[in-house]
Parts: structure tokens; C-alpha cells; sequence
């Protein structure tokens, strides 16, 4: 496996040269792309925002890409993507976000297709072995491509720390499977996706990358680097590294590189081009964010802890919010990941299969990950707060999200 990952800086080389240096460095597509290939270039553009905002895939990096990729004469190329419509938001519209990111100019300009993938006709596909999701439906598109080229954007993610080429895959699948790999849990869920959808070689924008929450300008993150590798997994570990994000805390990277017989060391990783020491940045991750906004709560942190706690603890600190418990929360300690010791003190909450050894000194939420309604139900007993209201209003403003998702969809 080739597992050499190439950076260049975009400012210096710009993004087109950048784009066919860091390709080439990487192995090239000479091997990959050949006359009767269909190829789908697979940006991400989860929502309809501008190119250059760090939050989807810079148009110009699509162009290059598609530019090179034509290069080779495919017998087909189509640019596809399908917008979000994720658990916990509102669906967003693909026709929108390409016309808005300049991703429809730039099929216009080099005359290939352009397909919106929540509008595809789909496929139901079986996951042998699943972890939680053993059967998805994909959009034939993807299914029928004979290679994949993802494009993803160098990102921090509030519930998987990052999201870049295997997250990106999502885009594949329409909107109401979307919303089920959050319900199953979102990380084993792309670890199951890549299993029988997953890109043969990926093109990273790291022009300007995005962190904490997503919020324009101040979250942006200028980095000027493009990445490329022909394989997902070593892509995503370095970009998570150039974040300043450890992989192996990246819950889906685990279990891919599990089921691969490798690991998430950065080690493990051939990088070549322009040195990382350089130009890491340290991104703030979703998780990060609500550390800072809940400062009563203390987390005790473990080498283990992955997003598989980490996010279920986001979500669930978030509802208790939403139910107006933040008072309650003051004085709340948190253990996640395996500790050596635990202070006991009166509001104490243990999750995951991790803190098993400490399971008399709190309540706790058992599981790797625990499921997201236990984990609630754990922090309420912790601070004293009615696990019913926070329920109620947490199925509530999925209601409200859900019905303002279909209202978009029949729109």
C-alpha cells in the first residue's frame, strides 16, 4: 500500500501547481485513471457557502483536480456531491451550494457532468461484519464510478474532531441515511460506509481550513497547503496531525486502521513535500469549544479518550443547556478514557468501557461508545436534573429540525 502523503504550499506554487505536484509526489493517477474509467471528483459541499471560507472545498482546488483528471482522457468524469442533512440540522441545498461555491462554473468551463448526489438514484448495499450500520444506501453514481477522487477541506468537526476524506464520503448517501449514521453512532457509521464506498485517492484543500464550531470569519484557518495520497486513511491521520489533532483520538480513523491491521501513528505515514513542522496549526475542535463554554465542568481526560466520548458528552452537555440545566452543571467532573486515579467527589460521571476500573466512585455510562440517551441520562443523575425534560427537549428540536429539513426537501 502506498501510503505516502504529499504537502505543497499553494501561495508558492499556487493552487493548479500545488495541486499536480503534490498528485505526483504521491504516485500519480497514471496507474488509476485510463480510458474507460468514469471518475467522480468528490468535493465537500455540505452546505451553500462561498469558495475560500474554509467550510467546503475551494472551487479552485475542484478545477485543478478535474483538470488533471481530464488529462488522463476517462472515458466519463462527473463532479457529484449531496448537500448535509445531518441528526441534529437542517438538510441544505446542493443546486444552491454549487452555484454559490463556483463548483457549477468550473463543470461549465471544463464541460463535464455535474450531479447532484441526494438527487441520484440509489442502491441498497450490505456491510458484511458491520460495526452498526449493515445496510446503507448509496447513490449509483458513486456505485458505478470506477474511481473516486475525494476532495475534501481541512476541517475540525463537532462530533468526529475532523472531517476530511473518509468523513466526506457521507456525500454519497441521501439525506435520511445521513440522518441515520448519527442515531447508530456517526463514527462507527463511516467506518462502516468506507467499507464498501471509499475514495482511491484523495486531493486535501488545506488553502484555508476551518475549526471549533464553524463560525465565519473568526473560525477560519488559513494554512496555504495543498495535500494529496492514494490512501484515505494516511491522508486523514496527517491531516489530523497538521491540526494539531492526535488520529488515534479520531474514533473512525481507530477503527478503520483497525480493520486495515495498522494503526494511527503518524509514523506509519511516508510525507513528503513540504516539511509539517512548519505550517501545524493547532485547530479547535468542537469539543475544545464546549470545554471553554461550560468552564464549571471539569473533564478528566485519558490517553484513551476518543470522539466516541467525546461527542456523546458534547451532545449531552449541549441538551442539558437547551433544558436549562447549565446551573446545575457547575461543580460537574467528567471521566473519559482510562485514568489512574479518580477523586471521588459528589458530582461524578464516568462513560465509556474506559473508566470500568472507577465504576463505584460515580455514575456511569457504560459501552465504547455509551449510547447517546445513557450518557444523558447519566449527566442528569450526576447534577440533580430531570433526564425527562432534557429528553422531551431534545426530541423536540429534532422535530422541529426534521420537519424544517422536509419543508427544505419539498421546497
Amino acid at each position: 500500500m502506498n501510503r505516502t502523503v504529499a504537502f505543497e504550499d499553494a501561495e508558492r506554487l499556487g493552487i493548479d501547481g500545488a495541486v499536480r505536484e503534490t498528485v505526483r509526489l504521491a504516485g500519480g493517477l497514471d496507474s488509476l485513471v485510463t480510458p474507460s474509467s468514469t471518475v467522480l471528483v468528490k468535493p465537500n459541499l455540505w452546505a451553500a457557502l462561498p469558495s475560500g471560507t474554509g467550510s467546503t472545498t475551494d472551487s479552485r482546488v475542484t478545477e485543478a483536480v478535474t483538470r488533471l483528471v481530464l488529462e488522463h482522457g476517462p472515458r466519463r468524469v462527473v463532479i457529484g456531491e449531496g448537500c448535509g442533512a445531518g441528526y441534529d440540522g437542517q438538510s441544505h441545498s446542493t443546486e444552491e451550494a454549487f452555484r454559490l461555491s463556483g463548483t457549477r462554473d468550473v463543470a461549465d468551463r471544463l464541460g463535464v457532468e455535474l450531479r447532484n448526489l441526494n438527487q441520484d438514484a440509489f442502491a441498497e448495499v450490505e456491510i458484511p461484519d458491520a460495526l452498526v450500520m449493515s445496510r446503507v444506501r448509496i447513490a449509483r453514481t458513486a456505485l458505478e464510478s470506477d474511481v473516486i477522487i475525494g476532495v475534501p477541506v481541512l476541517k475540525t468537526h463537532i462530533r468526529t474532531h475532523v472531517t476530511l476524506s473518509l468523513k466526506n464520503m457521507k456525500g454519497v448517501i441521501p439525506g435520511e441515511e445521513k440522518r441515520k449514521t448519527h442515531r447508530l453512532g456517526l463514527d462507527q457509521a463511516i467506518a462502516d460506509l468506507n467499507r464498501v464506498v471509499r475514495p482511491h485517492f484523495v486531493v486535501l484543500d488545506a488553502v484555508v481550513g476551518m475549526q471549533g464550531l464553524w463560525s465565519y470569519p473568526e473560525d477560519c484557518m488559513k494554512v496555504g497547503l495543498v495535500a494529496a495520497g492514494a490512501d484515505a486513511l494516511s491522508v486523514d491521520i496527517a491531516g489530523a496531525f497538521l491540526m494539531r489533532i492526535d488520529p488515534h483520538e479520531v474514533l473512525h480513523l481507530r477503527y478503520i486502521a483497525e480493520m486495515e491491521g495498522t494503526t494511527t501513528a503518524i509514523e506509519n505515514v511516508h510525507l513528503a513535500g513540504e516539511p509539517l513542522d512548519t505550517h501545524r496549526r493547532r485547530f479547535k475542535t468542537g469539543f475544545d469549544v464546549f470545554s471553554e463554554r461550560f468552564p464549571g465542568v471539569t473533564i478528566i481526560r485519558g490517553e484513551s479518550a476518543c470522539t466516541g466520548c467525546t461527542s456523546e458528552l458534547v451532545t449531552a452537555l449541549r441538551h442539558l443547556d437547551q433544558a436549562g440545566y447549565s446551573p446545575e452543571m457547575a461543580g460537574l467532573h467528567v471521566v473519559i478514557g482510562e485514568v489512574d486515579n479518580v477523586e471521588v467527589v459528589p458530582r461524578l460521571a464516568l462513560l465509556g468501557k474506559c473508566t470500568r476500573n472507577h465504576a463505584g466512585s460515580g455514575v456511569q455510562a457504560a459501552g465504547c461508545p455509551p449510547r447517546e440517551d445513557e450518557v444523558i441520562r447519566v449527566i442528569c443523575q450526576a447534577c440533580g436534573a430531570d433526564v425527562a425534560r432534557v429528553l422531551e427537549v431534545r426530541d423536540r428540536s429534532r422535530r422541529e429540525a426534521w420537519e424544517a429539513t422536509r419543508a427544505a426537501l419539498e421546497s
